[in-house]
């Protein structure tokens, strides 16, 4: 398995000259993801540091490479101008209003994604690259305190999204609510998710602007990850002598933790739930999000049991092929992601990203067998149908882009 994942990443790896010096990084597919994105580097780190820690510190620092004087680390980075499209959303994504001249093609989007730099920066100085963390550290720091200043408008410590397209989940029934869209409303889901962003580009992705118009929300995925990855960023600050850093991310993670609880937690239904607007209202739709921080180790144990109790219900997310994206038994479920002849991912298959990250959570939680079980079905999927990008929850077919390289995450769930 890890052989087979070195392979594919391999194969592809993307080598550009750019300011006078060689990048490498790894696309998440050739074909239908032919850019950089922030989260998937940072899964193929991981990975890398499986077998090459040296090449998963160039994967890292091609996306370093674009980080904002503010702090901010795109989602995506367009190394190849003329691969992006006007009719696309790579323009929309990206800042300069005027972006769609031929001399101004956006080099990356205005977005972010889930923070899991800090995790791969861990993993890899775990794994021998010691020296990177003086140079990564610097970088994780502007990030983390640039969530910290910029994205919490409320000072709960909780983060919030401009875009539904930033949490990872593209079109997860998480956000129907919000965008007044029934489960089975293809059309209108694709528009209005995407004039959120066309109000964002108008505002030339101006925060201030754009979180006083009271559509962004707080995502428990993104905020689970939040939580976790400032705690590592602490051990990382604290590894390089730097206690105040450590500090500062301690009480961010315990602050947004408590919030997490305060805010999210629904102890009736004994799930999480996005929150969204000012007035933070919950979403309902029974999502992967709703289970995300069985990743976070301070997680009272009441609430770990009922989480547990979801994940493992064959009604819920315990399918054939576990676990999938939306709980089977939502009307918003469906197998391959496809709506009425429009493909919209995040609506019912399983991922290798998630299962990777609640694997951790049943390892960290004591919960060894059910760990074990999803890495073997895992591993089946993989063995099966390849790499994927999604698979069907119900019967394990692939039904994403394929030789995907998150899904090499599998490489590093042991049986």
């Amino acid at each position: 398995m890890r052989e087979a994942a070195r392979a594919l990443l391999q194969a592809n790896t993307e080598t550009i000259e750019f300011d006078g010096r060689v990048w490498r990084y790894s696309v998440p597919s050739k074909r239908s993801y032919p850019h950089q994105w922030l989260w998937d580097s940072g899964f193929h780190s991981i990975v890398w540091s499986l077998s090459d820690p040296v090449r998963g510190c160039e994967e890292l620092r091609s996306l370093f490479r674009w980080q904002w004087p503010n702090g901010l680390i795109p989602h995506v980075i367009f190394w190849h101008p003329e691969r992006v499209r006007l009719h696309s959303w790579h323009y929309l994504e990206s800042a300069d209003v005027w972006s769609f001249l031929p001399h101004r093609r956006p080099r990356t989007t205005a977005l972010t994604q889930p923070p899991v730099l800090a995790t791969a920066v861990e993993r890899l100085v775990l794994a021998g690259a010691e020296d990177f963390l003086s140079e990564a550290l610097p970088v994780l720091e502007r990030y983390y305190r640039y969530l910290a200043r910029e994205r919490d408008p409320d000072q709960d410590g909780l983060i919030s999204t401009i875009a539904q397209f930033e949490t990872g989940l593209d079109f997860s029934p998480a956000y129907d609510q919000a965008l007044a869209a029934g489960p089975r409303a293809a059309r209108k889901i694709l528009v209005k998710s995407r004039c959120v962003e066309i109000k964002n580009k108008l505002t030339g992705y101006n925060l201030a602007r754009i979180f006083a118009r009271d559509d962004h929300a707080e995502d428990v995925l993104v905020n689970a990850i939040w939580i976790d990855n400032l705690e590592v960023l602490a051990r990382l600050a604290r590894r390089a002598g730097q206690e105040e850093l450590a500090v500062w991310a301690e009480s961010k993670s315990t602050q947004a933790l408590q919030s997490l609880l305060e805010r999210a937690w629904d102890p009736q239904r004994g799930l999480f739930f996005n929150l969204v607007g000012s007035g933070e209202t919950r979403a309902e739709a029974k999502t992967i999000q709703c289970l995300m921080p069985l990743i976070l180790d301070d997680l009272p144990a009441d609430v770990v049991e009922r989480l547990l109790a979801h994940l493992t219900d064959p009604h819920e997310f315990w399918s054939p092929y576990p676990v999938p994206s939306v709980a089977l038994d939502e009307p918003s479920y469906t197998d391959d992601s496809h709506i009425r002849g429009l493909r919209l991912i995040w609506r019912g298959p399983c991922s290798m990203n998630t299962n990777w990250f609640l694997h951790q959570g049943l390892l960290r939680h004591g919960e060894t067998r059910y760990a074990a079980q999803l890495a073997e079905h895992s591993h089946e999927l993989v063995e099966r149908g390849g790499f994927n990008e999604f698979y069907d929850a119900r019967s394990g077919r692939p039904v994403g882009a394929r030789r995907f390289g998150w899904a090499t995450l599998a490489a590093d769930m042991d049986i």
